[in-house]
């Protein structure tokens, strides 16, 4: 059976799902390990104007968040791991053996990769660069010196960095901890212990292609069938596959199938979430720019109208607003953008630019809600102040 939704009923159902502006308030640890119950995975970027892009994705969630809550869940803890799903990005450990398929689709595009940049000979180095980590614990890749480096149209390319590169993605090293940027990597065995070693639970394609579809449609809370990069990843990027999967996951009542008024295609929720209670407040969110809710920006187009683009690799002079902007979300509707002033320890929290969507109307309900949003925000930076625009 088909089930017919308006926009608003799907975009009030989206927002609910993803638990932001909600009075389900999420706390700590805790609010964490509800996150990633229910959208699996997040993507993982380095930039860091206010805070990398998993941590944005956090706070817009977790009513009390700071970074020291995801670095001690994942390299304390444990619990969550640095990793490759749907891009770079970060899930629950305990997911780890579900993802050999991937790895292995990893280790080849990274030796691609490396044939591409001239630094094949990294596969030479594997003995010695594990031989190096156990001798001597975890290590950056600037404490490795294995090969000439060479130079080329990316820069430079040391032959061990490559290596490091090539272990981590197919599964023998993970990240011990990060530095900024870098990452320091050890025998992933000594980091998460003998998980690394089971076996795929999913030993058939046909059983892996489920599991991840399953968990594709988690990741997003609402999805199409249209191919794009929210379905990338073996298998299920085949859009044929997809369907045929599509079709009995649906048969077998695990997804179901909806209608929306006024659009041609037909979308797909887990029906576990049909009756999901759809509880949204008038409160403002800061959005991430890779934030799950928002990875198909056609789907955003289409059923919030608003038509969002990352312009952090646009040419300046070809942006239309700026570096680093963030969506603002009002209730379960996009209604404006905003871009922040780098901010640093616990520096005053000020507004470059802010834009509202055409036809937004403020009032004094929505100022109140806004400047309770970015209290919220300054106070997941620790900045010790925040000045306001409106």
């Amino acid at each position: 059976m088909t089930i017919k939704m308006t926009a608003k009923e799907v975009r009030n159902f989206h927002v609910s799902y993803h638990m932001i502006n909600t009075d389900n308030e999420l706390l700590g640890f805790d609010g964490l390990s509800k996150v990633f119950d229910r959208i699996k995975s997040i993507q993982y970027d380095p930039l860091n104007v206010v805070g990398r892009n998993s941590d944005l994705v956090l706070q817009s969630r977790i009513t009390n968040y700071s970074s020291s809550i995801l670095d001690k869940a994942l390299y304390t803890d444990r619990t969550l791991i640095d990793a490759w799903d749907k891009m770079m990005g970060i899930y629950q450990t305990k997911d780890y053996p579900y993802f050999s398929r991937i790895r292995t689709v990893m280790g080849t595009n990274t030796l691609n990769s490396l044939k591409y940049r001239l630094s094949i000979e990294a596969v030479d180095y594997i003995e010695d660069v594990l031989e190096y980590i156990v001798k001597n614990g975890p290590t950056f890749s600037s404490d490795i010196n294995f090969g000439k480096t060479k130079k080329h149209v990316w820069g430079h390319t040391k032959p061990s960095s490559g290596t490091l590169d090539y272990l981590f993605h197919v599964g023998k090293l993970g990240v011990s901890e990060r530095r900024n940027t870098q990452k320091k990597y050890d025998l992933l065995e000594n980091l998460i212990g003998e998980i690394c070693n089971i076996d795929d639970p999913n030993p058939l394609d046909e059983d892996f292609i489920r599991w991840y579809i399953l968990r594709r449609v988690a990741t997003q809370g609402f999805v199409s069938n249209r191919s794009g990069v929210m379905w990338s990843g073996p298998h299920i990027s085949d859009k044929k596959i997809r369907t045929k999967y599509l079709n009995i996951l649906v048969n077998e009542n695990m997804l179901s199938k909806i209608e929306v008024e006024g659009y041609k295609e037909d979308f797909y929720v887990l029906t576990e979430f049909l009756n999901l209670k759809r509880n949204i407040e008038k409160s403002v969110s800061f959005i991430a720019p890779l934030d799950n809710l928002i990875w198909d920006r056609e789907l955003v187009k289409k059923i919030y109208n608003f038509d969002y683009k990352w312009e952090v690799y646009t040419p300046i002079v070809k942006r239309k607003y700026g570096y680093y902007v963030l969506p603002i979300l009002y209730g379960c509707d996009f209604i404006g953008r905003i871009q922040f002033k780098q901010q640093r320890n616990n520096d005053v929290l000020e507004v470059e630019n802010i834009w509202f969507e055409d036809g937004f109307r403020q009032t004094n309900v929505f100022n109140t809600a806004f400047n309770k949003g970015l209290e919220k925000f300054a106070k997941y930076l620790g900045a010790k102040t925040f000045i306001s625009p409106l």
